[in-house]
């Protein structure tokens, strides 16, 4: 007998499913969020904001060839910080010493006090007097004294200080000591001569001293700081007479009114640095030296000389010489440096420190009515017009006789 197995029912349990992590919320990474404002227009399609620069971008990291440039000539990133520091530095610096000249308002750079420009002179004037040694006339000689006299008046008129050993024109001889066929000059006392002090701007401690050098053949004359006043020989013809040499005088004593000395030497600072950063640039040197010279230090210098001839005409004229001779005296000038062949140069004013003869003429003659005002107002305005009248009632060439 067959037995009955039963079928065994198999009942399968499923393990359970493995928890899977909720996906979290995908949002925009913030560097590539889009604000929208409410209303605003969507952006292009392919439009990508601008992404900020990470390291190795920048001007520092630049490839630019200008920086890596720099980067070289500064030794690197750390040099070239440096650099543009002292750079920025050096314009704060330019700004703090900026200020205008007193008695034409012109803006100008200038960092060096009136005693370091004192002690310049001080050095200057041993150089030169060991230089010409031999060639200096003695204080007491007539041309010495003569030049010294006029020196005094255009000086003291202007409150500009006193005249070391003064001499008294009245004693001296009156003789032709100029080159002209005419003496026109006439020396006045020391007294009664207008003296402006200009608001007590101008230091009055200062003792002048005239310096005469026997040299016909050099037509200069200088000032330096300090007071120390030289004069050639070889530019008296040019000058001709007292108003004449005071002209010139004026124009030097200017230079030092306006410190153009302390100006000039502040400038090379700045030619110094704009040419070092010329050369960083890669710039040649030669081209950027001549590049500065051509385009800042000859216009500085020519705008010293003529704010010099604006100034040194005022001067003349309150120490009641005529003003209207310092164009006379210019065009002598230029006849003179034509026949001696330098008038080409003289007249080509983008090329020299001085502007052009016939530039200074046309100014001087704009300036004219002005220094002639100057002159009205001082205390010898009325003596010197009454003898201007009478000289021109003289027959020609009977004025030399009149003053000896």
């Amino acid at each position: 007998m067959q037995r009955f197995i039963r079928p065994v029912v198999r009942i399968g349990i499923r393990p359970p499913c493995p928890v899977r992590p909720i996906r979290p919320i995908h949002t925009t990474r913030p560097i590539h969020a889009k604000y929208e404002r409410f209303g605003g227009r969507l952006p292009p399609p392919g439009f990508e904001p601008p992404r900020s620069q990470g390291p190795g971008k920048g001007f520092i990291n630049s490839n630019n060839p200008i920086v890596l440039r720099l980067k070289r000539r500064f030794g690197g990133d750390r040099g070239l910080v440096i650099a543009g520091v002292g750079l920025g530095g050096a314009t704060i610096y330019y700004i703090a010493h900026l200020e205008r000249v007193p008695e034409t308002g012109r803006l100008r750079f200038i960092d060096v006090s009136e005693d370091q420009e004192t002690a310049m002179g001080l050095q200057v004037q041993q150089e030169t007097l060991a230089q010409y040694q031999g060639a200096l006339l003695s204080p007491h000689h007539p041309t010495s004294r003569r030049v010294r006299e006029v020196a005094r008046r255009v000086v003291e008129a202007n409150g500009l200080g006193k005249m070391k050993e003064a001499g008294l024109m009245e004693a001296l001889p009156k003789i032709s000591i100029w080159g002209g066929a005419e003496e026109e000059g006439l020396f006045g006392g020391g007294e009664g001569q207008a003296t402006l002090s200009r608001g007590g701007e101008r230091r009055k401690d200062i003792e002048w001293e005239v310096y005469v050098i026997k040299d016909d053949a050099t037509k200069n004359a200088f000032v330096l700081p300090g007071g120390k006043i030289f004069v050639f020989t070889g530019i008296l013809p040019v000058c001709k007479n007292d108003d004449g040499l005071a002209s010139v005088l004026g124009h030097e004593v200017a230079h030092q009114v306006a410190r153009h000395s302390a100006e000039r030497m502040s400038s090379l600072k700045v030619l110094f640095v704009l040419g070092y950063v010329l050369e960083a640039l890669g710039l040649d040197m030669g081209v950027s030296r001549l590049l500065l010279t051509f385009l800042l230090q000859l216009p500085n210098s020519r705008k010293a000389e003529s704010e010099a001839d604006h100034i040194g005409v005022q001067l003349m004229a309150r120490a009641c010489f005529d003003p209207r001779e310092s164009t006379r005296m210019w065009t002598r000038m230029s006849e003179s440096e034509k026949g001696s062949g330098g008038g080409g140069v003289a007249n080509v004013d983008f090329l020299s420190t001085h502007p052009a003869n016939a530039k200074r003429i046309k100014a001087l003659e704009k300036w004219m009515s002005e220094a002639l005002d100057v002159r009205a107002a001082s205390p010898c305005g009325d003596s010197t017009s009454q003898f201007e009248a009478f000289r021109e009632h003289l027959p020609l060439g009977q004025t030399g006789r009149v003053w000896g």
